[in-house]
C-alpha cells in the first residue's frame, strides 16, 4: 500500500524566472527515471530541502468577493541546526546566494510521482532564535508567485495589441512586453475580439486582469509557475466534464470537512457593463430585486469591440448571479492515509478552475449535489496534519452542452455568448 505523501521542496539559486523543475537526479527513484527528470541547460545551483522541512503552508486561489486571482503564497519552516539558512552567516554553503526573489518548487512525492503544489520566489528569510535545548532553530522562508513580478512590472503600450485581436493572443502579447518565458505559459486563444490596448501606465498585472475581465475567464499562475489564461468557452466545457467527483454518500471520493452556506454575498440583480468608449449596457432582474432589495455590480473599462458583447457579458453574469441557493463553499481532505490513492491525487493534483462535482447530506435526510469551479486550494502539511482544502463556487459563465447531464438540461441551462 502507498505511504502518504512526503513533502519536499527545491531552492533555486540561479536568477532568472525559470526554475529547473525535476532535475535528473541519479538513483532518485523518481527523478532519476528518463522522461521524468529534466537535464539541466546550465550548471546546477540548486538544493533539495526535503529533509530539513518542518511545516508548509500554501495559499492560491481567487477573491470570492472580488472574483480576482490573488497571488499565491506559501510558507516553509525548515530545521536550520547549523545556521546553514542564516543569510548573515559567511561561512553558510549557501554564502551569497540568500537573498530575495530566489526561486523555490514545493512538491509532494506519492506512489511513484512527483506532483508540484506551488512554484514561487522567496521574498523574506526569517530566522527564529530558539532558547533552550529542547529545539533546533528554525527558518521560515516567505513565498510568493509570480504575481509579484507582474505586480511590480510598470507598461504602457502594449506592441503588437492592435484591434480585433483575440484575448489569449493579448495576454501573449503582454506578458511580451516584461519578457514572462515562453515556456512557463498555458494560454487559451480566447472567445472575445478586442480593442487595441490603450497605452495607459499601469503595471502588467493590471493589464492582464483587464483582459481577464473582458473575456470573463479567469489569468492566474499555476502550481508550476505557468501564467495560465483559461478562457470562458473552457470553462463552460469543463463543467461538463468533471476533474474529480467528490461525495459524503459513498458515491465519490470521500472528503473530511465542508462548509456549506446560504447567503447574498455573491448576489448580482443589477449588472452594468461598460466597455471602454462605449456605452454603459444595464440588465436587472426585477423578482430577484422584489426578493432581496438591490444587489448591484459594475463592470468597467472592458475592452470588447461592441456593445452588444458588453451587453451579453451583462446578460451572462446576471443569469448566474441574480438568483440564491445553498453554496457548497469548500471540501477538505485527509492526505495523511495514502491507502486512498484517489483522495491523495485528488488533493495534490487539483487545479484552479478545474470543474468538480460535490454531493453533501444535510439534516432531514435531503442532499445538494453541485457542478462547481475550484476557486481556492490551501495545502497545511505539519507533524500534527497533511490536508488539502478545496474552496468552491460557481462559474461566472454558464452554456447548454449537449448531452451533459448536469449542463444540457433545455430551460436550464443557459446559452452562452
Amino acid at each position: 500500500m502507498p505511504a502518504a505523501p512526503t513533502i519536499g521542496a527545491i531552492v533555486d539559486f540561479t536568477d532568472g524566472i525559470s526554475l529547473l523543475i525535476n532535475p535528473l537526479t541519479l538513483n532518485d527513484p523518481i527523478l532519476g527515471v528518463l522522461g521524468t527528470g529534466q537535464l539541466g541547460g546550465q550548471a546546477a545551483n540548486y538544493v533539495d530541502i526535503a529533509p530539513i522541512i518542518k511545516d508548509v503552508r500554501i495559499r492560491r486561489g481567487r477573491n470570492r468577493i472580488l472574483q480576482k486571482f490573488e497571488a499565491g503564497t506559501a510558507t516553509v519552516d525548515i530545521y536550520d541546526q547549523n545556521g546553514d539558512w542564516n543569510p548573515s552567516n559567511p561561512n553558510s554553503p549557501y554564502a551569497g546566494s540568500l537573498i530575495p526573489l530566489r526561486k523555490i518548487q514545493i512538491y509532494a512525492d506519492y506512489n511513484g510521482s512527483r506532483y508540484s503544489l506551488f512554484t514561487g520566489f522567496i521574498t523574506n528569510y526569517v530566522t527564529n532564535f530558539v532558547l533552550g535545548t529542547e529545539e533546533v532553530s528554525r527558518v521560515t522562508f516567505q513565498c510568493v508567485d509570480a504575481f509579484r513580478l507582474l505586480n511590480g512590472a510598470l507598461i504602457t503600450t502594449v506592441t503588437g495589441g492592435s484591434a480585433g485581436q483575440l484575448s489569449g493572443a493579448r495576454v501573449e502579447k503582454i506578458l511580451d512586453q516584461v519578457n514572462y518565458p515562453s515556456g512557463l505559459r498555458d494560454i487559451d486563444a480566447g472567445n472575445t475580439t478586442l480593442q487595441a490596448d490603450p497605452g495607459t501606465s499601469r503595471n502588467a498585472l493590471q493589464a492582464l486582469r483587464t483582459v481577464e475581465d473582458s473575456e470573463l475567464g479567469g489569468f492566474y499562475i499555476d502550481a508550476e509557475g505557468r501564467a495560465t489564461f483559461v478562457s470562458r468557452g473552457v470553462i463552460t466545457q469543463s463543467l461538463g466534464s468533471v476533474a474529480y467527483t467528490f461525495a459524503d454518500d459513498g458515491s465519490g471520493i470521500a472528503y473530511q470537512q465542508a462548509s456549506v452556506n446560504l447567503d447574498v454575498d455573491q448576489l448580482l440583480n443589477d449588472v452594468t457593463v461598460k466597455r471602454s468608449g462605449g456605452t454603459a449596457q444595464k440588465v436587472i432582474d426585477q423578482p430577484s430585486i422584489d426578493t432581496y432589495f438591490t444587489h448591484s455590480g459594475i463592470r468597467e473599462d472592458v475592452l470588447m469591440q461592441t456593445d452588444q458583447v458588453a451587453l451579453d457579458m451583462a446578460n451572462m453574469i446576471l443569469s448566474t448571479r441574480s438568483d440564491v441557493e445553498t453554496r457548497i463553499d469548500s471540501i477538505q481532505l485527509n492526505l495523511e492515509d495514502g491507502d486512498d490513492v484517489n483522495r491523495c491525487v485528488a488533493g495534490l493534483e487539483s487545479e484552479l478552475l478545474d470543474a468538480v462535482t460535490v454531493t453533501k447530506t444535510m439534516p432531514g435526510n435531503s442532499s445538494v449535489t453541485q457542478t462547481l469551479l475550484i476557486q481556492g486550494i490551501n495545502h497545511d502539511f505539519t507533524n500534527r496534519k497533511m490536508t488539502t482544502t478545496i474552496f468552491t463556487g460557481e462559474s461566472l459563465v454558464a452554456g447548454f452542452l449537449l448531452d451533459s447531464a448536469t449542463q444540457g438540461i433545455l430551460g436550464t441551462n443557459a446559452l452562452s455568448y
